[in-house]
């Protein structure tokens, strides 16, 4: 059982009780159905448990007045209560408040229970509704935070993209070396979609929180996996390794294995560009296949400066985040 799990088998067990201890110190009847409600409310973010509470209290409201109804129609029976929860379930599917349907079910027995629907009943049922549900969204106000989770995603994802660098400029040095670049691919995809979910699971659980910086953050990732993607083509197609592959190749790895701060990218682009302009001044190619295969380096290298580019404006937006 992970943490998340044992913190909410904590609070639904410690919530449920509370609930029926405070129901019965005010002398509420039935005072299990406020620990019921309790667990009924409590969701897995505090965005589902507000939205679920404000349907459940709809919920409550309609099944008074549609129990109010049946009953002073047709009478405490079985009748009258097999029409009511007819009417409730399908007003429920209608709404679209499904959830609500067991609760406003269990509520309208008690009155059935009771054969009655007097003042004194219904205040009962609304003492039950208002502590269940106010415990319910009290103990789910306390998440544990994931934003530790996130910031070594974060972490992992960078390394994850080194390691393709690193395959790219092995392929480029070492064409028929076995390469693990579709894996390392696959487990970059892989960490992408977990850091997504924790990112969104992380707003749903702080209501006033601004997490917009690591949803930007993951689609800079995914740009750079595209231009990954787009070198990885480029690279398989060199038939042999032209002079200036060797040079391209020990930059990439140069890029792989920096861990990039304020002034990196911008290094990096001016040895980019030095690189690109010594590449143009030099003799032309002798032949064709020399040709093809230069021009293929100068198209990574056009790749190498998206990357880059990509990479200054995660970094800016990093250095942004954290010194607000």
């Amino acid at each position: 059982m992970n943490k998340t799990d044992a913190v909410k088998v904590l609070k639904l067990s410690l919530g449920s009780i509370l609930a029926i201890i405070i129901a019965s110190f005010f002398k509420l009847q039935y005072s299990t159905v406020a620990g019921v409600i309790t667990l009924l409310v409590v969701k897995d973010t505090k965005k589902e448990t507000l939205k679920g509470a404000f349907g459940k209290l709809f919920g409550f409201v309609l099944c008074t007045v549609y129990s109010y109804i049946c009953f002073n129609l047709l009478g405490y029976n079985l009748f009258a209560f097999s029409l009511y929860i007819l009417i409730i379930i399908g007003t429920c599917f209608v709404l679209n408040i499904r959830y609500v349907i067991a609760m406003c079910v269990v509520i309208s027995s008690h009155y059935l229970l009771q054969s009655s629907m007097s003042i004194y009943w219904i205040l009962n049922e609304t003492g039950l509704f208002i502590i269940g549900a106010g415990i319910g969204i009290i103990i789910n106000m306390y998440m544990p935070s994931n934003f530790h989770k996130i910031y070594l995603g974060q972490q992992k994802l960078q390394e994850q993209v080194s390691l393709i660098l690193m395959d790219i400029a092995d392929i480029i040095s070492n064409p028929d070396k076995n390469l693990s670049f579709q894996d390392n691919l696959d487990e970059l995809n892989k960490l992408i979609k977990n850091s997504t979910k924790d990112a969104y699971e992380n707003i749903n659980n702080n209501l006033l929180s601004d997490t917009k910086y690591f949803l930007e953050h993951m689609e800079i990732i995914k740009s750079q996996r595209d231009i990954l993607n787009n070198l990885y083509t480029l690279v398989s197609q060199l038939n042999y390794v032209p002079s200036q592959g060797y040079i391209v190749s020990e930059f990439i790895n140069k890029v792989g294995n920096t861990s990039f701060e304020a002034n990196t990218v911008t290094n990096l682009l001016s040895d980019l560009n030095r690189i690109s302009n010594d590449m143009k001044t030099q003799p032309l190619p002798k032949d064709r296949e020399e040709f093809e295969n230069r021009a293929i380096l100068f198209l990574c290298l056009t790749e190498l400066k998206k990357y880059l580019v990509n990479r200054k404006n995660a970094q800016f937006l990093r250095d942004n985040y954290y010194n607000n």
